[in-house]
């Protein structure tokens, strides 16, 4: 079933991807509220502007910086954000409050998002399976690069298209505090640092202005899958069918990525 959207509550919500002078709340921390944790300037909050009924929609503010986003932060720094935001949506996961929990990130005018301020969204919903439309091919099938557990891979039948990444750890890693993951941990964060600098700088030439991450528990493995964003295509609006990049073309972007992970 779609889930349903409130139209009227989205008319208050803010905007400053494309009205850059427009208000940012999250740069407004004093007047925050219902926060949920908080560490240093990490927050875990819930978000003001419910727009979809029977589910508990939470913002993760990465950082004071208003410009920041794993692109540009450093590597200590992005380690940190994804920590943080890795481990309130296994919060929320183990809370068996929900059918699915599902964490995501917009960036840029065409990735669906409204704010500018670096932020991930954590989404239980009450009734629906977030998988439910997903398969095991829709992630990886062309290696690219692993080291210890964590692998990238180009996914060849794509969720949507045209190009995806799919970066992985086997299931509870990313979110462990145990020292024997650690390592593993910071290799699957690193890469999506990684993955998302290739994304904005290097793929189509550089023309990539926007960008999602959508993370999955699926097929024994924590997923973070990076999807650079175009004008959604006709075939997939109209009829959800996915079309993919030429092999030649997937082969050529794997090859650019593996000389990124070999710096």
């Amino acid at each position: 079933m779609p889930l349903v959207f409130d139209r009227g509550i989205a008319k208050g919500k803010p905007e400053n991807i494309r009205h850059r002078e427009g208000y940012c709340p999250f740069c407004d921390v004093d007047g925050l509220t219902d926060i949920i944790r908080r560490e240093d300037d990490r927050i875990w909050l819930v978000n003001k502007y419910r727009t979809l009924r029977d589910t508990m929609q939470t913002v993760v503010i990465e950082s004071a910086d208003h410009d920041g986003d794993p692109s540009n932060y450093d590597i200590e720094t992005n380690r940190r954000v994804f920590r943080f935001a890795i481990r309130c949506w296994d919060e929320m996961i183990r809370s068996g409050k929900y059918e699915s929990v599902l964490m995501y990130k917009n960036y840029g005018p065409l990735s669906g998002g409204t704010l500018l301020h670096p932020h991930l969204q954590i989404v239980g919903l009450e009734h629906e399976d977030g998988y439910a439309g997903l398969t095991p091919q829709n992630f990886g099938g062309m290696a690219v690069w692993g080291e210890g557990r964590a692998r990238v891979e180009i996914a060849t039948s794509p969720v949507m298209g045209f190009f995806e990444l799919d970066i992985s750890v086997p299931e509870g890693v990313a979110a462990s505090r145990d020292a024997a993951d650690e390592a593993d941990a910071n290799r699957f964060i690193d890469a999506v640092r990684t993955c998302v600098r290739y994304v904005l700088n290097e793929h189509h030439d550089g023309r990539c202005t926007s960008y999602n991450l959508f993370f999955y528990r699926f097929v024994g493995r924590t997923i973070c899958k990076v999807v650079p964003r175009w004008v959604v295509s006709p075939y997939f609006v109209g009829y959800r069918l996915a079309q993919i990049n030429s092999p030649e073309s997937l082969a050529d972007d794997a090859a650019a990525l593996a000389r990124r992970f070999a710096r």
